[in-house]
């Protein structure tokens, strides 16, 4: 074979090598629902709810909606914990009492939440309320609840997973692996049951698992407002 021949099938193995590493690198970190387990492709792609927000920083709200699902939260929060969907099915109850028409407008929610990393990104994707603007407020006496006020209405509402759903060991256990090291047999044991609560969850009637209870007043001093939100209510949505 002449050099220029060599030359010119290893130019070719390059470029193709290149696109198998490409796309293999899509795959794993694509839009796909495949790579969210434990959800299955069907749970990932679930729609939770459908939210309005501002066309712009400011803006008044937008004449479409968009819709969330678990695998948009996952993407955010950066893992489909326990904690994650927990949260995710118990605010998107919350947000369907405030909003029974079926579209939740995010300029207009506050929240309250445990101090949970994973409880407190779902709050904030979900409802469009920020700590930094005094809307999400992080109340670490909460337990597995979820506070929640519409704003225009006034209307609000507590969710709280049932007692019993989490398995009984499971808070002692991942506070035990918090204090340890590299602990990998109890990482494996930790994960396990993490898996089987999310199973659980997903495989449950929406709603049967908590409860959600009617508030005389949303119980926080909420102390500001977004204000990519300032002109939320101009144009043709303005009241």
């Amino acid at each position: 074979m002449s050099r220029r021949a060599i030359q010119a099938f290893l130019g070719l193995a390059a470029v193709l090598l290149g696109a198998s590493v490409t796309a293999s690198r899509v795959g794993a970190s694509g839009g796909g629902a495949a790579g969210y387990a434990p959800l299955t492709p069907h749970a990932a792609s679930r729609v939770l709810i459908r939210v309005l927000d501002t066309e712009s920083s400011l803006g008044p709200l937008a004449q479409t909606t968009q819709e969330v699902t678990l695998a948009d939260l996952v993407r955010f929060h950066g893992h489909p914990c326990d904690g994650l969907i927990a949260a995710a099915e118990g605010i998107t109850l919350g947000l369907k009492a405030l909003f029974p028409q079926g579209v939740v407008d995010r300029t207009d929610v506050a929240a309250a939440t445990n101090a949970s990393p994973c409880y407190s990104d779902v709050a904030a994707y979900l409802t469009g309320a920020r700590t930094l603007y005094g809307t999400l407020v992080i109340d670490r006496t909460l337990g597995d609840e979820w506070v929640l006020v519409r704003a225009s209405t006034g209307k609000a509402v507590t969710v709280r997973l049932k007692p019993g759903v989490k398995p009984a060991d499971l808070p002692a256990m991942e506070k035990k692996l918090r204090a340890a090291g590299c602990d990998g047999p109890l990482i494996a044991r930790v994960q396990s049951l993490q898996q089987t609560f999310i199973r659980r969850l997903l495989a449950s009637v929406p709603g049967s698992l908590y409860e959600v209870t009617v508030l005389p007043a949303f119980p926080y001093f909420v102390t500001g407002e977004r204000p990519d939100s300032a002109k939320a209510r101009c144009g043709e949505h303005g009241r």
